[in-house]
């Protein structure tokens, strides 16, 4: 497989800047077996500090690596290098235009592809006129509201969606 890019959109009201809180964030996502087409049954993390080695005959290393239940076929991801220009973590900006995907981060997938994306854990946005920095976002259900008490305004994310793209 190539890389992949996630891309997120969502309707952001009156914040900006979205990404997750920790530079460590584990991934979640759900893959299927690129030789097989087999899902796996359960949700996988990626965490991009991790690392591990290629085994069954491959060189180098990645952020994860399994082997298909069904067919054994071995299968990595790897999260891009951050440079200074493309950051391991892309912040989603909040558009005049309304909703539109933006590229969250890029992986090097072989021997599986991503299915979908879970976004779990704790993420970070700033506020569009204050500049309030909101540090304990949670996703129920895709949304995540607030109130932004420097601008009087409420804040909010709603219709969190995602999609793989090639990148």
């Amino acid at each position: 497989m190539p890389r992949l890019a996630l891309q997120l959109k969502a309707q952001l009201n009156n914040v900006t800047d979205l990404k997750p809180a920790d530079e460590d964030y584990t991934l979640m996502i759900k893959t299927k077996c690129s030789s097989c087409h087999e899902e796996h049954s359960k949700t996988i993390g990626i965490t991009p500090s991790d690392e591990h080695e290629m085994t069954k005959g491959a060189r180098g290393s990645a952020n994860l690596v399994m082997s298909c239940s069904f067919c054994k076929k071995e299968g990595s991801a790897k999260f891009d290098e951050p440079t200074a220009k493309e950051p391991l973590w892309r912040p989603i900006q909040a558009s005049e235009e309304g909703a539109e995907y933006q590229t969250l981060c890029v992986l090097d997938f072989r021997g599986f592809e991503p299915v979908s994306f879970e976004p779990q854990g704790t993420w970070v946005c700033k506020g569009t006129e204050s500049g309030t920095l909101f540090d304990a976002v949670e996703f129920e259900d895709g949304e995540w509201m607030d109130y932004d008490e420097k601008a009087g305004a409420e804040v909010g994310i709603l219709e969190l969606e995602h999609r793989w793209k090639r990148a």
